[in-house]
């Protein structure tokens, strides 16, 4: 056996002094101020940010005879983009083909005028009483719609493992332990009774069904694919993707994936929100719900941030003969607000960010990395 490293064997004659302060440590880290109830207002209280927050949303309605929706999405300094959609909104009618991009100047007073990127003559205003498209000669006001996930608020069924449930007021954090993330050292912590993201649980499990919902910050001047960046870690090594994807898709998150939907128009060059090219997350994809570096099923179907949202996970842990050799890798399945996401995905080996090491069983890890998604009702269903 390799004798310990030199910076081991010096903390052994330290145990004694630090059994002293490890109650304090443990006080401290566990009282200890994150952000101030200011800021986080911020981030989660719709009512704190104003009138982008009630801007941004969905709206449908009839333009020339025919369904068309839209997606309105904060980009900062009062602006938005709209994705125009035909035949409705992503899992409500739309074919998950080519859109429209409309981007906004910023607002005056309530009022916000988009034109088209490409140039090709379509307009909108939107304003309180909705969001008025003007396309191809036609013009319709379309109104503001809040969807909800199928299954938000889906009871744990008997036999269930309840990790956490605010709706009841059970908001206990018994079930989960302080650990090291990789911002540093986390430990579970309550916003407005909700959990928030940076905890891990006790317990390690096999295989599962796993019903979460959660909640992302507002964040309208982040890039696209670190807006509320967090994830759900099956065993602690898969990640399933968590994050505001609203109201974008591969081409405007410089994820270049062969599923991305086309521009109506390819003539983008007074585009105001570039499309990010040539990063080095060109090829990584970062829709919310997918495993991440995987595929995601279209259409994107994360509703918009500061609303509960749900994640239905069938998990399938990896096997291990008797010497510990892999014989059969993890599968996933994942269902983002009742759409399937990822189905039946083979992951070779953890994601990245993830405990490397792969186990028969692990326990589940909800990533902090700047802790702005928020979680309740979480139950887990073990499969024997």
């Amino acid at each position: 056996m390799k004798s310990l490293p030199r910076y081991v064997r010096q903390a052994g004659s330290l145990l004694p002094v630090l059994a002293l302060f490890l109650p304090l440590l443990t006080t401290t880290l566990a009282q200890q101020p994150e952000a101030s109830a200011e800021s986080l207002k911020k981030l989660f209280d719709a009512t704190t940010i104003g009138i982008e927050a009630a801007y941004q949303g969905e709206y449908t309605g009839i333009l020339d005879g025919k369904t068309v929706a839209v997606q309105v999405v904060a980009r900062g300094d009062r602006s938005f983009h709209a994705l125009v959609l035909d035949g409705g909104l992503p899992g409500a009618g739309w074919d998950a083909g080519a859109y429209l991009l409309l981007e906004s100047e910023p607002l005056a007073g309530d009022r916000a005028s988009f034109h088209s990127a490409g140039d090709d003559g379509s307009s909108a205003v939107l304003e309180q009483s909705g969001f008025t498209l003007t396309r191809s000669g036609k013009t319709a006001t379309l109104r503001r719609v809040e969807r909800k996930s199928p299954t938000l608020g889906l009871p744990a069924p008997a036999g269930a493992i309840v990790l956490f449930d605010a709706k009841n007021g059970t908001q206990s954090l018994a079930s989960f332990e302080a650990r090291k993330d990789i911002e540093g050292m986390t430990v579970p912590t309550l916003y407005e009774g909700n959990l928030m993201a940076g905890a891990v649980t006790k317990q390690s499990f096999t295989d599962y069904a796993l019903h979460v919902e959660f909640f992302t910050d507002f964040e309208p001047e982040n890039i696209p694919w670190r807006r509320a960046d967090s994830g759900v870690y099956l065993h602690s090594s898969y990640e399933i993707a968590i994050g505001d994807s609203f109201g974008f898709d591969f081409d405007l998150t410089g994820s270049a994936g062969p599923t991305a939907p086309k521009f109506f128009s390819s003539q983008l060059q007074q585009q105001k929100f570039a499309v990010l090219k040539g990063t080095k997350h060109s090829s990584t994809p970062r829709v919310c719900g997918s495993v991440f570096t995987y595929p995601s099923r279209v259409p994107n179907s994360c509703l918009p941030p500061l609303v509960w949202q749900t994640l239905d996970i069938d998990f399938k842990a990896p096997r291990f003969d008797g010497a510990a050799a892999k014989i059969s890798p993890a599968i996933i399945s994942v269902k983002l607000n009742g759409h399937v996401t990822v189905d039946q995905q083979v992951v070779e080996r953890p994601t990245p960010h993830g405990f490397k090491t792969e186990a028969a069983s692990g326990p589940i890890w909800f990533e902090a990395f700047g802790r702005r998604v928020l979680y309740r009702n979480i139950w887990l269903l073990e499969k024997k």
